[in-house]
């Protein structure tokens, strides 16, 4: 008798207290349709939620076999918690997902149906995005896709379902500068893609914020291409033939005419030009600089302040759940602070 394939849900969890409920739910709606073909666990990494996720996912875990939580210390960043659940996955095949719903569970058959298929690597290709800064998010993958060679032109994000083959080259990667895309392309052969349009937040805000977008888009384009480094060695060619040409030019207007005029106003909109082409060099080259000093430090990415495994592999849990009531998912509200 063949034994079933095990998929665990990785899902990093920030502060969503009230997306998870719904999350759950459609995503054991979603797991009935392959219960005949494999079996269904969660891997929730709680980021150092402040509001009631903690406690929720506790009291779930108490209430549940299918449960597990890694809970960390503090808040250490989305890239942080998928290496947290990379490093403790457990189970043939990995479905990542973030917990905001804007990956649709519904969307589990369809990439597992793909992997059945022989695929490795199964991806959410995002279509039409609700974000109002959409026109960014296509200019930021397309001149990252030519610019890396690494990366597929396959517009992605943390949604995807991995074999346990790729997770496991992923963990072999250490660097602290994690773009999530790059490293799946980087560890995956073939890259088979589902596209789906990516929906809208169903509660609260996104906590990334723009600030946060432009720090990921400058750790991919680090990670991952060449090309801002060379876009220096480019500038400083470019401005060093302007500067030649123009010194040429002046030498022999002073020499040959009587055109020459006194003036500074071409003086200082070289050395303006000049001064610009400089800091943005030492800005480039400083981002790699802070980059390289975070490697060397090798500080651990993050820290487990406690683990929680299923109720029915921890005495513990199965007391602890005795004296909670069970939560019907649909009906938690947030606590009030």
């Amino acid at each position: 008798m063949t034994t079933k394939p095990h998929i665990e849900a990785v899902i990093p969890v920030y502060n969503e207290v009230d997306s998870l409920p719904m999350l759950i739910q459609g995503l054991d709606h979603a797991k009935t349709c392959l219960q005949d073909d494999a079996s269904f666990s969660y891997l929730f990494i709680n980021d150092g939620s402040t509001d009631g996720t903690t406690q929720l996912l506790k009291t779930l875990n108490a209430q549940r076999t299918d449960i597990r939580v890694v809970e960390l210390l503090h808040n250490f960043g989305h890239s942080a918690a998928l290496a947290c659940g990379l490093e403790h996955f457990r189970g043939d095949v990995a479905l990542f997902m973030d917990a905001d719903l804007q990956d649709p569970p519904s969307a589990l058959a369809p990439l597992f149906y793909q992997w059945q298929q022989g695929a490795k690597t199964v991806v959410v290709e995002r279509g039409k995005r609700p974000e109002k800064h959409g026109f960014l998010f296509r200019a930021f993958y397309y001149l990252l896709r030519k610019t890396s060679r690494t990366l597929p032109p396959i517009n992605f994000g943390t949604h995807s379902l991995l074999d346990k083959s790729v997770v496991d080259r992923m963990k072999s990667h250490r660097e602290r500068n994690r773009y999530f895309p790059g490293l799946v392309a980087a560890c995956s052969g073939e890259i088979a893609a589902i596209p789906l349009p990516r929906g809208e937040r169903v509660y609260g805000k996104s906590r990334v914020g723009f600030a946060g977008l432009i720090q990921l888009a400058l750790t991919a384009f680090l990670s991952f291409s060449s090309a801002p480094i060379r876009l220096v060695s480019i500038l400083g060619l470019i401005c060093s033939l302007g500067s030649l040409t123009g010194a040429v030019v002046i030498v022999g207007i002073k020499l040959l005419t009587n055109w020459a005029i006194p003036g500074w106003a071409s003086t200082m909109s070289l050395l303006f030009f000049a001064s610009g082409i400089q800091l943005l060099s030492l800005g480039i080259l400083g981002e790699y600089v802070s980059r390289i000093y975070d490697e060397v430090k090798k500080r651990p990415l993050y820290w487990v302040g406690e683990q929680l495994e299923p109720r029915a592999s921890s005495q513990e849990h199965r007391v602890s759940s005795s004296v909670t009531p069970p939560i019907p998912l649909g009906h938690y509200r947030r606590p009030l602070s």
